[in-house]
Parts: C-alpha cells; sequence; structure tokens
C-alpha cells in the first residue's frame, strides 16, 4: 500500500479529490450558512454544561494543584498508603476549590447585586431631574429674543419626541404588550436553564478536575499510537506552550482586573463619587480586555456619573487615566510578565478580529489565540530561513535608505 501511496499518480488523485471534497463541504457550508448556525447554535445549547465545567475546572486548575500539594506533604508521612494520601489530598482539594468557586461567585453577587439595584433605581429617579433642567438651561439659554431659530428648532424637537414616544407606546407598545410578556417568560425559563446547566458544569468540574491527568494519559496514549515520535512530540510540545500561554494569560488577566477593581473602589470612595461599586465592577470586568477594556468601562461609566455630577465626573476621568497608566506600566506586565509575546500592534488586530467575529468572548481570547498562531508562524519561518542560510533577526532585513541612514548606525 505504501509503494503505490508513493506513486506520483496515486498522489495527484488524492491531492485532486481531498481538494474537490474540501470545496464541495465549503460550498455547502456557504449555501447553507443559516441552517449551519442553527446546528451549531442547537450544539452549543447541548454541550453548554460541559462548556461550563471545563471553564470552571481550568480557572480552578491552579488552586485544586496546590492544595493537593500542600496537603498531600501533610499527610503523605502519616497516611498508611501513598495512593490513600493523594485520594485525601483530592477530596480536600475538591472541595476547598469548590468553597472558592461559591465564594468568589456569591461574595460578587452578594456585593454587586443589591448595589446595581440600587444604582438603577437612583438613575431611573434622577433622569427626569436631568431631563428637566436640561430643557430648562436650554430654555433660559436660548430665548426667543435672543435666537429665536434655535429655540423654535429645540421646541419643535422636543414635541416631536414626545409626539413620536406617544405614537410608539400607542402602537406599538401596547399592541405588543403579550409578545413581550412572552419573551420575559422565555427568559426566566433561558435563566433558569442557564443555573441548571451551571449546576451541572460543577458536576462535570469536580470530575475533569479529579480525572485530568487520567484524561491527558488517555490523550497522550492515543496520539503516540497513532503518530510517529517527531509529529507526537511536536503536538505535546504544541499543547503545552498553549496551555501555558492561555493559563498564563486568563489567570493573570483575571487577578490585574480583580485588583484594578478593588483599586477602582478605594479610589473612588476616597473621592466620594457616586455609584462606587456599580462602576467598580464595571471598570474590573472591562479590564479583562486588554488594550480596549479601559476605554469600554470608563465611557459608560462616566456618562452615568455625569448624571449626578458633571464635575465629579471629570475626576472620574482622570482617576481612571492616572488607574489604567499604573495598571499598563507597572501592575499589568509584573502579573502578566511576557506571557503572549506579542507588540502593541499585533494585541490590538487580534482584539478588533476576535471581538469582530466573536463577541466579548473574542476580544478576552483573541489575544492568546493570536499569540499561539503568531508563535509557531515565526518558529516556521526561522526554520525555513535556517534550511537557507538565512539572517533569522527581523533587524536584519530593515532598511533606512530612503532617510538616507546607514541601518547599523542605528541599530
Amino acid at each position: 500500500m505504501r509503494e503505490r501511496f508513493k506513486n506520483g499518480y496515486v498522489k495527484l488523485g488524492v491531492t485532486v479529490f481531498v481538494t474537490g471534497a474540501a470545496l464541495i463541504v465549503l460550498y455547502e457550508m456557504i449555501t447553507h450558512f443559516d441552517g449551519l448556525r442553527e446546528d451549531l447554535d442547537r450544539v452549543n445549547t447541548i454541550l453548554s454544561p460541559f462548556i461550563f465545567g471545563l471553564v470552571m475546572a481550568y480557572l480552578l486548575c491552579p488552586v485544586y494543584n496546590a492544595t493537593v500539594r500542600r496537603v498531600y506533604k501533610l499527610t503523605a508521612v502519616r497516611w498508611k498508603t501513598k495512593r490513600g494520601a493523594l485520594k485525601f489530598s483530592r477530596v480536600i482539594a475538591t472541595v476547598i476549590s469548590l468553597v472558592v468557586l461559591i465564594g468568589v461567585v456569591g461574595g460578587l453577587f452578594a456585593m454587586v447585586l443589591p448595589e446595581t439595584i440600587r444604582s438603577i433605581l437612583g438613575l431611573v429617579q434622577v433622569m427626569p431631574d436631568r431631563l428637566n433642567d436640561l430643557i430648562n438651561w436650554a430654555e433660559n439659554t436660548f430665548t426667543a429674543e435672543k435666537y429665536p431659530e434655535v429655540a423654535e428648532a429645540f421646541e419643535s424637537l422636543v414635541a416631536q419626541a414626545r409626539d413620536s414616544f406617544v405614537e410608539w407606546t400607542q402602537n406599538e407598545f401596547l399592541p405588543r404588550l403579550g409578545v413581550y410578556m412572552t419573551q420575559i417568560s422565555q427568559g426566566v425559563i433561558v435563566t433558569l436553564k442557564t443555573l441548571l446547566n451551571i449546576l451541572i458544569g460543577i458536576i462535570i468540574c469536580v470530575y475533569v478536575l479529579n480525572s485530568k491527568e487520567l484524561f491527558k494519559a488517555q490523550t497522550k496514549k492515543i496520539i503516540s499510537a497513532t503518530m510517529n515520535k517527531e509529529r507526537s512530540d511536536a503536538v505535546f510540545e504544541f499543547a503545552y506552550f498553549t496551555n501555558k500561554t492561555f493559563g498564563g494569560f486568563i489567570n493573570g488577566k483575571l487577578i490585574d482586573s480583580a485588583i484594578i477593581g478593588v483599586l477602582c473602589f478605594i479610589l473612588m470612595s476616597i473621592l466620594n463619587l457616586p455609584y462606587t461599586i456599580l462602576v467598580s465592577t464595571i471598570i474590573g470586568v472591562t479590564n479583562i480586555i486588554p488594550f480596549f477594556g479601559p476605554f469600554i468601562g470608563a465611557i459608560p461609566s462616566a456618562i452615568i456619573i455625569c448624571l449626578v455630577s458633571p464635575l465629579q465626573a471629570v475626576y472620574f476621568l482622570i482617576m481612571v487615566l492616572v488607574l489604567q497608566q499604573f495598571d499598563g506600566n507597572i501592575l499589568g506586565p509584573k502579573i502578566l510578565g511576557g506571557t503572549t509575546g506579542l507588540a502593541s500592534f499585533w494585541v490590538m488586530f487580534a482584539i478588533i478580529v476576535g471581538g469582530g467575529l466573536f463577541g466579548f468572548l473574542g476580544m478576552v481570547l483573541g489575544v492568546p489565540v493570536f499569540a499561539v498562531f503568531y508563535y509557531y508562524t515565526r518558529k516556521f519561518i526561522t526554520k525555513k530561513l535556517v534550511k537557507k542560510n538565512l539572517p533569522t533577526s527581523t533587524t536584519a532585513y530593515e532598511d533606512f535608505n530612503k532617510y538616507d541612514i546607514n541601518r547599523k548606525d542605528v541599530l
């Protein structure tokens, strides 16, 4: 069979067949994209408990591993068998990991949810007064005597907005009230299903934490059986590097964002700014997104504070600017280090493309995904250059002749 495959015509035939099959599959995916999306959504719904469980297990893995190490060292000498000590250590690590998970999630909800509700109710109460203040200011500033055209346009705009709201209420909101109630009911059902999936995900998380060595061994066994040593080593190296990149980036970014959220809370409390917990939560969560996170969180937060006091909103923006400078130049590099190895341009590129394709999740995971792609692309290019006896340093290919500068003088 191998001798037959070495024949050039057989290779060409297989290549043509595979290429044609790939084109057919691509054509079917493009022409039936809506159906494919529905199928993917259905698969995602079915697998959501496993996704929740795997994500929770991945995030809790450092806590679990550290607990197993500590408990095993304390109990290995006193336990009858080493295996028994390991089982006991895993039980304790599982309990502590679940306590950490429930404590963090429950603590966030206990602190953030009541304050968020109060903040939203406060905004609802403040909004009409602020609108009235804006209308009164505009009427007093742009009086009919001084600016008749502006005053007339403003009154027309207010009247049009009022009429549009009344028309929307009568023609859209009230007739579709039943539809809205149905959507609310569906939202409640989806919420209950999500909670059920999370509970199932916690069970899956426990299984994964206690069986990850077994799953890893089974995967290595399959890869070693189906590939030669060179390819299997390459796969193992790829898995190790990917895990190192994702783990270092995600865990580091979570710690960094938590610290920034706490610092934002402390600074806002010192400056006596409103909506402290709500805004600190927004800043902490959006800070998970590299590069654009500070702007995404600061702009809506500043608008919320501006409804109470425009001057306090200015103070807040200055505070966020100082806080993000501290994060970008001191805290972030200390925690994240060189986990991605990407330049700022490629970080921005990964965030924009990832966010455009997959939303918030793509903005968060786009950087480590692109970091892995960038690393192996650079590795492939370096290997090709070495074979051709060409320099592998990028600076060797820089050209400053258009500036009438000798490259050696600036390197």
